[in-house]
């Protein structure tokens, strides 16, 4: 019996240190990211802003003379899912690229999770900051999407076109998932590795920020890019009609549907996604 307790602590107390661990926090040091883009010959920013006593940190990469493509991660995640993007010589023949620590992950104050009127809040500031003479394009991708739904909604005449990636915009489509709950409360959220303690706060907030975001919806009067696999198991791709249905002040509404592609298109369909973004105009 004593070994066997010797042997759960131990696996127990690796556990919470895997949690810690920068890999599953999905995040490197700004100075690991900057050595890295130097290797590739990528030029690179990272900003890091107080807002309402909260930092929001982000990286640009390339000149402001070109079109702005601002990407806002799903849940977890961090600005780093989008380096390959950054990388791409054709992206960046075209954008000036953008991506953002949401407020709880990467070094975006890590572990605070918000809900995701708030973190609107703190990301529009730095967007409005960014805005340029030429176009800015959004893409947001899972809860990503909502956030630039209200984003666009918060500031109409902000962007050309929002892009949501398998975005998680239909309350009707959201899983009940009474787990969430249960590892929400203490001692048992500290078992969830890494960014997945807040990721896990978050989406239980989902659950009801989408209900007052109804309402934003036809505030939206940008051009509109659904972008979605038809083999997404966890989020439904019925969320297109629901916001195609919802959106009836936008500009243009136009879906994209990737055959046999799931959830992670921008990791696994990242070629076929990268020729719908170079095909904004």
């Amino acid at each position: 019996m004593r070994k066997t307790l010797l042997y759960s602590l131990t696996l127990l107390a690796l556990w919470i240190l895997l949690a810690q661990c920068f890999i599953m926090r999905n995040r490197w040091s700004d100075s690991k990211a900057y050595g890295v883009f130097k290797s590739k010959q990528v030029p690179l920013v990272i900003h890091d802003t107080l807002i309402n006593e909260r930092h929001l940190h982000y990286a640009v990469c390339g000149p402001d003379s070109l079109p702005t493509l601002v990407f806002i991660h799903g849940s977890p995640g961090s600005w780093m899912n989008y380096m390959k993007y950054m990388w791409d010589s054709a992206m960046r023949q075209k954008f000036r690229i953008v991506a953002i620590d949401r407020p709880g992950f990467g070094y975006s104050d890590f572990g605070k999770a918000m809900h995701l009127q708030d973190q609107c809040k703190m990301i529009l500031p730095v967007l409005e900051k960014l805005k340029t003479n030429h176009p800015m394009f959004l893409a947001g991708h899972s809860l990503g999407g909502p956030v630039v739904v209200k984003l666009a909604a918060d500031n109409p005449s902000l962007f050309k076109t929002i892009v949501i990636i398998a975005g998680a915009i239909d309350i009707s489509q959201e899983a009940k998932e009474t787990w969430r709950h249960i590892m929400n409360v203490r001692p048992l959220y500290w078992l969830l590795p890494g960014a997945f303690g807040p990721s896990n706060t978050e989406l239980l907030y989902l659950k009801k920020d989408l209900l007052p975001l109804q309402e934003d919806f036809k505030k939206v009067t940008c051009n509109v890019l659904f972008v979605h696999g038809d083999k997404d198991t966890w989020v439904p791709i019925k969320n297109i009609a629901y916001g195609t249905k919802m959106m009836v002040h936008a500009a243009s509404i136009q879906a994209d549907t990737i055959p046999g592609a799931d959830h992670q298109i921008p990791w696994k369909n990242r070629d076929r996604l990268k020729e719908i973004l170079l095909g904004l105009q």
